[in-house]
């Protein structure tokens, strides 16, 4: 869990930093999407676009690992086991067709 939230978080940090960037613009701006792209990294170079990518990778991965915990805890506690969940799959996979 940890790791694909690391992982989702360097994929989308670029799009994120430029949205921000473009938000944060005056209003006589008018910038786009590319348009503050372009700007963030002639401007500030291409570390910007990955401005803040640390602590965003810190707090996502440990959010999804911490969802992956509490997914584990509640299954055992409710006793479901992972033959269960297959079968639940199976026949919804078979009924469809």
């Amino acid at each position: 869990g940890g790791i694909s939230g690391t992982l989702s978080s360097v994929l989308s940090q670029p799009a994120d930093s430029v949205l921000t960037y473009v938000a944060q613009s005056s209003e006589s701006e008018n910038l786009g999407v590319v348009e503050g792209s372009l700007i963030m990294v002639q401007k500030e170079g291409i570390g910007s676009l990955f401005r803040g990518m640390g602590s965003r990778c810190i707090w996502a991965g440990s959010i999804i690992a911490g969802q992956f915990l509490l997914y584990d805890v509640f299954r055992s506690f409710l006793g479901v086991s992972k033959d269960d969940l297959s079968q639940v799959f199976e026949v919804t996979l078979f009924s469809t067709s």
